[in-house]
């Protein structure tokens, strides 16, 4: 770095903390803030030409329909020749599954339309006039061309699909068996997941703990497990747990399945209540733990919020009535969500935040912006991971970016405290290299808009469900353990303002500035409890990693996993459960 750069830093290190803080941060973030609202008052963003992405950016609803409808139509014009010998015209059987798609009778997953028997069985029937005496090889010729959601669910690859051992030898850290599952959401979508755990530390069926780690926002899985020296995966599985790693479809080992409509709404409605489900079939009835950081914390407790609501959904004061028929369409039915709860034995967020604050911090500004630029440059994504690719990997910027990750001038540097890494100056490149990854418009335009109206978190369909105030509506027997921290823009203690409309009867809060402080915490082997730690010196990833993380997080994590799993027990052991 030239010696101009140098010594202005310099000089920047040594003013007073505030100072600093207000010439770097404060009085820039203001100004971003500002020159946004001023530009759009002036030029229509992103969110306004529809949600959530133009239709001149992407196809159209109608659009997939049509395409969707046109493959169907055609299959089914195939299967009517060869069963009865009939000629319905193709035109006739797309325009009927057109109006029927319109009609909310029949449901677009993804770009197809995938029947069942029931809606099968009355398109014959009552619109394509086929005789019942037909019925029968129609359904099975159908099931043959797998058109049918019985048929993808009942003839769908084994359970695992790839599996590998990483032993000792190689990684120099212990012996673990990664196993690869897949199944399918109910909307027809694959999804993929793994299964990590110690060979020597588990035996099928038995009473340990299930947890499930759900990454951030533009995060994958191996947030969770980067390396032999920084995975939390590995450090629940030497402690004996079953450890599942969660990734959103279009990163990780889903990467390839992008979605460009999917929202934060489709994983918390679809694809990780499909991985929690899993393992509870799978696993003959063991219920999970579920942990997630930043936006994962949000997923796993509006998932559990959303079963919730179902129950009492009717009786609910605070929805109008045009809300609740709307929810009604989209969460599971009551028995399902009653289900769905007792698969759940409690939750732990990683600054996850209930709000944001658009002017604490430089970030919150900037980003709004991808609301001008990406109708300007006609983005598909949120470019993230080329963005930090750019900064990280050509030479000089690497360098450039590796020194201002290792400092915190006029506190911009909200992923790490540099404090918490003194013995690793590479750790924040190497997490951004590994774990970040681009994601749909949607989903960024959903952070977005929680950013700029500074409300809570609000769902993107006709529900407008504001998550953050409905909280009382979460189930008072899952505990819930959220982490604060005093120096994450993110995840403020402000954030706890929520925690007194919880219905749990046992809360308390705990302020934790070292691992000395953990003596006087005391986790209940009580369901109804909430807990808020606020961590000292954390910035947003070291939750996860660093000095912080290793004396005071990570140690907390475990006492409360051992504490919420208590002595659950098999009333019956299965034979076969994995």
């Amino acid at each position: 770095m030239k010696k101009k750069n140098k010594k202005f830093l310099k000089k920047i290190s040594s003013l007073p903390k505030k100072a600093a803080q207000g010439i770097l941060n404060d009085i820039p973030t203001r100004i971003v803030n500002s020159s946004y609202n001023m530009y759009s008052n002036l030029q229509k963003g992103q969110l306004s030409m529809g949600l959530p992405v133009s239709s001149k950016l992407l196809d159209t609803h109608q659009q997939l329909q049509n395409r969707a409808a046109a493959k169907l139509a055609l299959t089914l014009y195939h299967i009517f020749i060869k069963t009865t010998d009939k000629r319905i015209p193709r035109k006739m059987i797309k325009h009927i599954l057109l109006e029927e798609l319109l009609r909310h009778r029949l449901v677009l997953s993804e770009n197809v339309i995938i029947l069942n028997r029931e809606e099968l069985t009355h398109l014959l029937l009552t619109h394509f006039k086929i005789k019942e005496m037909y019925l029968e090889s129609v359904l099975t010729e159908a099931s043959r061309r797998m058109i049918l959601r019985e048929t993808l669910q009942g003839k769908q690859p084994p359970a695992y699909f790839e599996s590998k051992i990483d032993e000792k030898e190689a990684n120099g850290r212990g012996d673990y068996e990664i196993v690869y599952y897949r199944d399918y959401t109910d909307e027809g979508k694959e999804i993929g997941f793994q299964r990590l755990v110690g060979i020597e530390s588990v035996t099928t069926a038995d009473n340990r703990p299930s947890v499930v780690l759900v990454p951030g926002f533009a995060n994958n899985s191996r947030c969770y497990n980067l390396s032999n020296r920084y995975s939390i995966a590995k450090d629940l599985a030497d402690m004996g747990y079953w450890t599942y790693l969660f990734d959103p479809r279009g990163v990780g080992i889903n990467e390839g399945k992008f979605d460009p409509y999917y929202t934060i709404d489709t994983l918390i409605d679809h694809d990780l209540p499909t991985v929690v489900k899993f393992i509870h079939k799978r696993s003959k009835g063991k219920p999970s733990i579920l942990m997630g950081h930043s936006m994962g914390g949000i997923i796993s407790e509006n998932m559990v919020l959303n079963w919730s609501l179902r129950k009492k959904l009717h009786d609910n004061k605070s929805l109008d009535e045009a809300s609740k028929k709307q929810l009604d369409k989209i969460l599971p039915n009551e028995e399902e969500a009653e289900s769905n709860l007792s698969m759940v034995k409690g939750i732990i967020t990683l600054g996850s935040p209930k709000f944001f604050k658009k002017n604490s911090h430089l970030v919150f500004p900037s980003g709004l912006w991808l609301n001008h630029i990406a109708r300007m440059l006609r983005l598909r994504y949120v470019p993230i991971q080329e963005v930090f690719w750019l900064i990280t990997q050509p030479p000089i910027l690497k360098q450039i970016n590796r020194f201002l990750l290792n400092h915190n001038f006029g506190d911009l540097n909200f992923l790490v405290n540099p404090a918490n890494h003194e013995d690793d100056k590479d750790f924040a490149q190497q997490y951004l290299a590994r774990a970040m990854e681009s994601v749909p418009l949607g989903m960024g335009f959903q952070i977005l808009k929680a950013i700029y109206n500074g409300e809570g978190f609000k769902r993107m369909d006709a529900t407008r469900l504001n998550y953050s105030k409905h909280v009382e509506s979460f189930p008072a027997d899952i505990p819930v353990f959220h982490f604060w921290s005093t120096s994450d823009p993110v995840s403020t203690p402000k954030n706890i303002k929520y925690s007194r409309h919880y219905p749990h009867r046992y809360k308390r809060v705990y302020r934790i500035e070292t691992a000395n402080d953990l003596k006087k915490v005391e986790i209940l082997p009580e369901k109804s409890q909430l807990i808020d730690f606020i961590v000292a010196d954390t910035k947003h990833v070291d939750f996860l990693y660093g000095k912080m993380a290793e004396e005071v997080i990570q140690p907390l994590i475990i006492r409360i996993i051992n504490q919420v799993w208590g002595e659950w027990a098999y009333e019956k052991k299965p034979a076969d459960a994995a």
